[in-house]
C-alpha cells in the first residue's frame, strides 16, 4: 500500500515555465495552467527581450534579458494567468481589509474623543476622505495612514491590524523557497523579497 503525502500551498507553488511566442506558458502544482503575455511585462515587452528563463524555487520565475537586467515574476503575479478565480478570491479579502481598518480607525477616534472634523483637521486630510476611509469605500494611501496615526497617537501597525491578527497574518504570508540540501529540504523566507510585479498587482486590486 502506498501511503498518501499531503502537500500544503500548491496553489502557490509552479512546477514548470516556458517561453512561447506571446507569453510565458506556467504551470503549478494543483493542476492549474496560464500564459502570461509578454505585454504585461513592461520590462519584457516582446520574446526577443529575453535570454533565459530560470525557475529557481516553486515561488518565482527569474527572466534574464539580453539588456543583462534581471526580472523576477512572484507566484502571485503568475496565479492570476492561470486561475480565474484568484484576482476575485484577492479583492474580496481587499474589501473586507478596507472595511477592517475602517472600523479600526472609528473605533480609536472614538476612544481618543475626537469627532471626525477634528480628526481630519489633525491629520491633514479631507473630512470626505476620512469618511470614505471609516466606510470601506477608499483604500488609503501611506502617508494618509501616518498622518491618521499621528492625530491618533498610535503606531501605524496599530490602524493595519490587532497584534494578534497580525502575527498569524505573517504566519500565513511567510513564502518559503525550497532548496534540496543532502536530501534535506531547507526553507528559507523570501516573504519580504517581491519584486515590483507583487507589489503591482496587489496596488492595481486596492485601486
Amino acid at each position: 500500500m502506498t501511503d498518501a503525502v499531503l502537500v500544503e500551498n500548491t496553489n502557490r507553488m509552479m512546477t514548470a515555465a516556458s517561453l512561447l511566442e506571446d507569453g510565458i506558458e506556467l504551470s503549478f502544482a494543483d493542476g492549474a495552467k496560464g500564459l502570461i503575455p509578454y505585454a504585461a511585462l513592461p520590462e519584457i515587452g516582446e520574446r526577443p527581450t529575453i535570454s533565459a528563463l530560470k525557475l529557481p524555487n516553486p515561488y518565482e520565475i527569474v527572466l534574464e534579458t539580453v539588456q543583462g537586467e534581471t526580472v523576477e515574476i512572484p507566484w502571485d503575479f503568475a496565479r492570476h494567468y492561470c486561475d480565474a478565480s484568484y484576482r476575485p478570491a484577492v479583492e474580496a479579502i481587499a474589501m473586507q481589509g478596507r472595511h477592517t481598518l475602517g472600523r479600526r480607525i472609528r473605533r480609536l477616534r472614538n476612544a481618543a474623543g475626537l469627532s471626525q472634523d477634528a480628526l481630519a483637521r489633525a491629520a491633514g486630510i479631507r473630512r470626505v476622505t476620512l469618511v470614505r476611509l471609516e466606510r470601506g469605500e477608499q483604500t488609503p494611501r501611506y502617508k494618509t495612514l501616518r498622518a491618521i496615526a499621528r492625530a491618533l497617537e498610535v503606531d501605524v501597525s496599530d490602524l493595519l491590524v490587532e497584534r494578534e491578527i497580525l502575527r498569524r497574518y505573517l504566519e500565513y504570508e511567510l513564502v518559503f523557497s525550497m532548496e534540496q540540501s543532502a536530501n534535506q529540504w531547507r526553507y528559507r523566507s523570501t516573504s519580504l523579497k517581491r519584486s515590483r510585479y507583487g507589489v503591482a498587482y496587489r496596488d492595481s486590486l486596492l485601486s
